[in-house]
């Protein structure tokens, strides 16, 4: 589910774009708190905004609620946008082009090799 950037900026408080990521989830906030290792009144502090999620929790908290909202306001605080780097399947894709162009270049070269010696 794509959320609309402008709703995340809308967000006033770290506790809203919180709260907004896990209503956006579909998950119920025992789903999350549990999938996070953290108890029910931490979390709940977190989306009152009294506590705040931990620095080392954002990706595994991405993960669990299937979005980026959190990140993505805590980005626009200081002016700021995210940017998908490179998605895991396409550095797949990447490294399995770079390993078919070497093997492509060997093959080439032993090809030059063996027609040189067969011509001598």
């Amino acid at each position: 589910m794509t959320i609309p950037i402008e709703l995340i900026r809308s967000k006033k408080s770290a506790g809203a774009a919180i709260t907004l990521a896990c209503d956006s989830s579909g998950l119920e906030d025992k789903e999350i708190y549990l999938a996070l290792g953290i108890d029910a009144g931490y979390f709940s502090n977190i989306k009152k905004g009294k506590a705040t999620l931990q620095g080392d929790l954002l990706r595994e908290f991405c993960k669990v609620v299937g979005n980026t909202v959190y990140p993505e306001w805590l980005a626009y605080q200081v002016g700021c946008t995210l940017v998908q780097i490179q998605t895991e399947a396409e550095r797949r894709a990447e490294a399995a082009e770079r390993r078919a162009e070497e093997a492509e270049l060997k093959v080439r070269v032993l090809m030059e090799t063996f027609q040189v010696r067969a011509s001598a």
